[in-house]
């Protein structure tokens, strides 16, 4: 079975399973978890570094000292300029939902989650 195969026929099954159920309310408020991440962004800006081809980058080839430069810098013979986005902060939200049979009775909560951009450095 193909992986679209596999999740059509996934779907499908989800989908069934939904349709028995009676219904669900409606999703609360977005609320904080607590839970932050890092990562990059475009949000916080970028900076270039010249990359010697096909291998991992070396701090010390920062050009510029960083900061949003529209223009990739000229890079030594060999290398290449690669754009990086600095790192912001990230707040994780949930929010919920209960689910309820066609007799009324409670069957299952459902959640949702979503990173919610909060500040630039970590």
């Amino acid at each position: 079975m193909t992986p679209e195969e596999a999740a059509a026929e996934e779907a499908e099954a989800l989908a069934t399973v939904e349709a028995e159920l009676g219904s669900c309310g409606t999703w609360s408020t977005w609320t904080n978890t607590g839970t932050t991440s890092c990562g990059a962004t475009t949000s916080c800006g970028y900076y270039w570094v010249c990359e010697p081809y096909a291998k991992e980058g070396d701090p010390e080839s920062l050009v510029g000292g960083g900061g949003i430069e529209g223009a990739a810098p000229s890079c030594p013979l060999g290398q290449t300029a690669r754009r990086y986005n600095y790192r912001g902060r990230f707040n994780q939200q949930s929010s919920y939902r209960v689910c309820f049979n066609e007799a009324g009775t409670y069957t299952h909560t459902e959640y949702q989650y979503q990173n919610i951009f909060n500040t630039c450095s970590c």
